[in-house]
């Protein structure tokens, strides 16, 4: 039973109104922060992967080169983002890319390279991939992607563009001058990074399989092949710098096309891989041929 008359009864009032109006600010700061699957509409979207790619064209001031249909320009990033969309509703629903939008802390905005106008019907507990990507200024600062749809509004990602690899700030002095100068590497977590996260197998087929070819040098025996490149220069250190300058050396037994043209369009790895992923894929090219680990 409460005593003390009035006095004790506006307190309690007070107190409680104290605590909805904490927990409904409590209730707005979660909306802020990602979710990875939001469901909004009966459509529930949900982020699978999302990478930062650096422009293949950039190779700093020194080199320019025409941009190719949907790759990002000079002094931009593209981030590529893996979506699937579920329709956990009883009827269709639609969707357009356009509800997408990739949002700086200034409000600046860009949407879809693949921006759509027309709209996707989804069926009842029909399962769409929504592969897309984002062009912008390396210097956009913070981003989040959001999902606008009508009056709704949730923050599917957080995230930033990664520095270049040519800049002083983000790239030469962040990298040592030698590959013995970066962290013991694992060759089972670089040859994830070469099949899987940067797909370089794409390009130049597996080191494990002799006499792959696609549309860059072989990189089968790489051990013995890149210790013979340059008098004096270790396979670990020719692999280092040709990650980071891919236009440093043209390997021997390229025709001249593309990537293999000077200079090189392989992309800057240097802006994408950390110090421990750098040494991960350098072993695992220094152990390719022999089977993976």
């Amino acid at each position: 039973m409460l005593r003390g008359g009035p006095r004790n009864v506006g307190v309690c009032v007070l107190a409680v109104l104290v605590s909805v109006s904490s927990g409904l600010w409590v209730l707005r700061a979660r909306a802020a922060q990602p979710r990875r699957e939001v469901e909004q509409g009966g459509l529930r979207l949900r982020v699978e992967q999302a990478t930062w790619l650096h422009e293949p064209m950039d190779h700093g001031d020194a080199v320019q080169l025409p941009a190719l249909q949907g790759a990002p320009g000079a002094g931009q990033r593209q981030l590529a983002v893996s979506l699937t969309l579920f329709n956990a509703a009883q009827g269709s629903g639609s969707f357009a890319a356009r509800e997408l939008v990739l949002t700086a802390e200034n409000g600046q905005q860009w949407f879809p390279v693949e921006r759509e106008e027309a709209r996707l019907w989804v069926r009842p507990a029909q399962l769409f991939p929504l592969p897309l990507s984002f062009n912008v200024p390396a210097s956009a600062g913070g981003l989040r992607l959001e999902w606008v749809r009508g009056e709704e509004r949730a923050v599917l990602l957080s995230t930033r563009p990664p520095p270049s690899a040519t800049s002083q700030a983000g790239g030469r002095e962040r990298w040592p001058q030698s590959a013995e100068a970066l962290p013991s590497g694992s060759p089972r977590a670089g040859a994830v990074l070469f099949h899987e996260r940067f797909a370089c197998v794409t390009c130049h087929g597996s080191p494990e399989r002799p006499g792959e070819v696609r549309v860059a040098p072989s990189l089968h025996g790489f051990a013995k092949a890149g210790a013979a490149r340059l008098p004096g220069m270790s396979a670990a250190q020719y692999a280092y710098e040709s990650l980071l300058f891919p236009g440093a050396f043209i390997a021997p037994g390229c025709a001249g096309d593309a990537p293999c043209q000077a200079p090189s369009l392989m992309p800057v790895y240097g802006d994408a891989l950390s110090s421990q992923e750098m040494a991960d894929l350098i072993s695992y090219l220094l152990g390719a041929g022999r089977g993976r680990p």
